[in-house]
């Protein structure tokens, strides 16, 4: 198992705004990461240039840095709709179009998991996410990457380790696995070691986060309540050998720019102790 972290570790920003990937990879490497999640979740600002013709510019920009730092790229986040089926048809084909392009920037910069989330749904979740998800996992067998389907958080989407095992088996595809959200499961009360053994082979990424057990709050290992010497012996029971990546990006927002790289360096830390538990 790696350390890694989603470039979101330290994009938000004190008065609100976000600072975009390109800016904050190079830092990342100086505070000692090796391997990052790109967050395409920088599309869903309709101003970034990943939303435009000339996203090609922006992946070049990603593959020089990647080559300039001797990074490895170890998966990505698409982005998404908070409810994909209550979008109009034009909303709802935008983002189909920017999750479709994260699936090709991934695959051209040698990603090799890209999250996804799945679709909330009150009734038939299974067979509507079927319908709906089918095409880009198709996309991703055909290029190559593999879609990782994200636990999630709130009631009508899928939280249920068991719900999410059924969706996988239905699309049965080698290139759809689990990306497991230690924070989501925690904050919904689950056994997070059950879960892991629920998920087991088909687990091939994840998000790290602590809370308190109540909210998302996208915490460093440590700083909630999460048990995680327990998850990580789970981890180890079914043999997981893929990368512990943060999604953390909450608790440095107020950071002031001169401590970023302070707070980079001791998440790698926090990381390096995780993997001796």
């Amino acid at each position: 198992m790696r350390i890694a972290t989603s470039t979101n570790l330290v994009s938000f920003n004190r008065d609100g705004s976000k600072t975009e990937m390109t800016q904050l990879i190079g830092l990342y490497a100086q505070g000692g990461f090796s391997c990052l999640d790109l967050n395409f979740c920088e599309m869903l600002n309709e101003k970034s240039i990943l939303c435009s013709d000339e996203y090609g510019l922006r992946t070049e920009e990603l593959q020089r840095l990647k080559e300039k730092y001797h990074l490895i790229y170890n998966q990505s986040h698409a982005p998404y709709g908070r409810d994909r089926l209550a979008m109009g048809i034009e909303e709802g084909a935008h983002l189909d179009m920017l999750i479709s392009r994260s699936i090709t920037i991934s695959a051209q910069l040698g990603i090799k998991n890209i999250v996804m989330h799945p679709l909330c749904a009150q009734d038939a979740i299974i067979e509507k996410n079927v319908t709906y998800l089918s095409p880009f996992i198709n996309q991703a067998e055909r290029l190559g990457v593999n879609i990782a389907l994200e636990n999630l958080d709130s009631p009508l989407e899928i939280r249920d380790a068991s719900v999410l095992v059924a969706l996988i088996k239905r699309l049965g595809s080698r290139h759809c696995g689990v990306c497991f959200d230690f924070g989501h499961a925690h904050m919904n009360n689950h056994d997070l070691g059950k879960d892991i053994a629920t998920y087991g082979s088909s687990l091939i990424a994840t998000h790290v986060a602590d809370n308190h057990g109540s909210m998302d709050e996208h915490l460093l290992p440590f700083y909630g309540t999460i048990d995680w010497k327990t998850c990580m012996d789970s981890l180890r029971n079914i043999n997981y050998t893929g990368d512990l990546t943060f999604e953390c990006m909450k608790m440095h927002a107020n950071l002031p720019p001169s401590l970023k790289l302070m707070a980079i360096r001791d998440a790698l830390r926090i990381g390096q102790y995780l993997l001796t538990l």
